[in-house]
């Protein structure tokens, strides 16, 4: 048999909540069950072409189940059924909610993780997730961020290696302002600056990029990092 997609999901929680934050957009995470089925979902053209390139057993295993947790979690947050939810892809590539109406989404998965926010439309919202890993960071640094950003980030007082889940902070916050400009990677991570104070411990506070400021939260699950991002006005 499929996977129910009414089904109960194991670890449903709001990351940003549960790290002590509020005044977010809506927000929940998921982790696929391993070895769950999916077999009898009814994947969209866009999904089914995107499983269709993937060559790992494991990664399409997961995201197959991040297809699966999506509607779910959209379904947890804005009601009515999980199989209801439709969505497509803006012209840049970003995923829309298309029903129900009236939501800006932003959605990431990470291994067997996924992690959807929503906030009434038009806001400009982003989320991201990382699982964090033990890592060299610092040839991801120079590629992700300007070179006063990297030399502060560089100088800051710890080892390489206590400064993991700031890397990891980072990253996720410079994926999530990305994200919610609808261009992604292409609006460029080093134009994302983020002052190595923000990075220090999981919290919120305001940050400025591409002209504006946006609100953010950042929250440590055990084995991950999440940020979220929502542009003011």
């Amino acid at each position: 048999m499929g996977q129910d997609l009414n089904a109960p999901i194991i670890h449903l929680t709001d990351p940003i909540a549960g790290a002590g934050l509020s005044g977010h957009p809506l927000c929940r995470m998921a982790t696929w069950p391993p070895g769950a089925s999916c077999t009898d979902v009814a994947f969209t053209p866009l999904e089914a072409e995107r499983l269709g390139r993937m060559k790992s057993p494991r990664r399409k295993a997961e995201m197959e189940g991040s297809f699966v947790l999506r509607r779910r979690l959209i379904a947890a947050m804005a009601g009515g059924a999980p199989e209801e939810a439709r969505m497509s892809s803006a012209e840049g590539g970003a995923p829309v909610l298309v029903q129900p109406s009236g939501w800006a989404m932003s959605l990431a998965n990470k291994d067997a993780c996924t992690v959807v926010a929503l906030a009434a439309a038009p806001a400009q919202i982003g989320v991201d997730i990382e699982i964090v890993r033990e890592m060299d960071w610092r040839p991801a640094l120079s590629m992700m961020s300007s070179d006063a950003e990297r030399a502060q980030f560089e100088s800051a007082p710890g080892a390489p290696a206590s400064k993991l889940r700031a890397f990891y902070r980072m990253w996720t916050l410079k994926e999530a302002v990305l994200k919610s400009t609808g261009r992604g990677l292409r609006a460029g991570p080093k134009a994302v600056e983020i002052p190595w104070a923000l990075l220090l411990s999981p919290g919120a506070g305001m940050l400025r990029a591409f002209g504006g400021p946006f609100d953010f939260w950042t929250a440590d699950t055990s084995d991950a990092v999440v940020s979220l991002v929502q542009k003011r006005g």
